[in-house]
């Protein structure tokens, strides 16, 4: 994390260390200290706990198949999966907290995009969900794989996307490839509806009808 912060390789710079160090100290960021399976009463309470005394207002859960273990196997996994969900959507809901839930999707033919089905469970993660995120990895046979993020729930205004992503291994981070960074512009046509264009004179416009598929990786913390 401290690499993907300095956005560099600090053991190839240590007399700069210490500065992203302290740096990244300074940081609204917090750690729950549980590791593997764990009752959702507990990690609940410790949510309230920081949202009450650190004014904690994002929560990532990395990830819910880790979080139930195996306790669930002799009885309705589906069930108990859909319990959890409608408690930490109770949770964001009575907090104002948001709260990401990092769920691993269901096993897929490699030549099939996920989608939102591909979510693991019933449908209540997605129906509950505001926002639905989808990180699509694409394996190619004749070169390196592609990598996108979808968007393909927005409860906000409802636009929905694909973001092509691209791995940085000296910072350890993802980036939109500079050549797909076309500077693109949001017009409204004569029914109302809003369409993306690249300006003029720029190439690498980001693709319409490409479908990816869901969530993040995204980091454990509390921020």
């Amino acid at each position: 994390m401290l690499t993907q912060f300095a956005v560099e390789r600090l053991e190839e710079q240590l007399d700069k260390y210490d500065e992203w160090a302290d740096r990244f100290e300074d940081l609204p960021l917090y750690f729950m200290t549980f590791h593997g399976q764990q009752n959702i009463r507990t990690v609940i309470d410790t949510m309230q706990h920081a949202v009450y005394v650190y004014d904690i207002c994002h929560v990532v859960i990395d990830n819910l198949q880790f979080m139930m273990g195996h306790e669930q196997l002799s009885t309705d996994r589906i069930a108990a999966q859909d319990y959890i969900v409608g408690a930490f959507r109770k949770f964001a809901t009575d907090s104002s907290c948001h709260v990401t839930l990092v769920i691993h999707p269901r096993k897929e033919d490699d030549d099939k995009e996920l989608q939102t089905a591909s979510i693991f469970g019933s449908a209540k993660a997605s129906q509950e969900a505001d926002n639905v995120l989808i990180l699509q990895d694409r394996k190619l046979v004749t070169g390196p794989g592609k990598r996108y993020l979808q968007v393909s729930k927005n409860r906000f205004d409802g636009d929905v996307g694909v973001f092509p992503l691209e791995f940085n291994k000296s910072s350890l981070t993802f980036s939109i490839p500079p050549k797909s960074k076309a500077r693109l512009k949001k017009i409204k046509d004569d029914n109302g509806l809003v369409v993306k264009k690249p300006s003029s004179g720029k190439k690498g416009a980001v693709p319409q009808n490409s479908k990816t598929c869901f969530q993040p990786d995204s980091s454990k913390p509390l921020e």
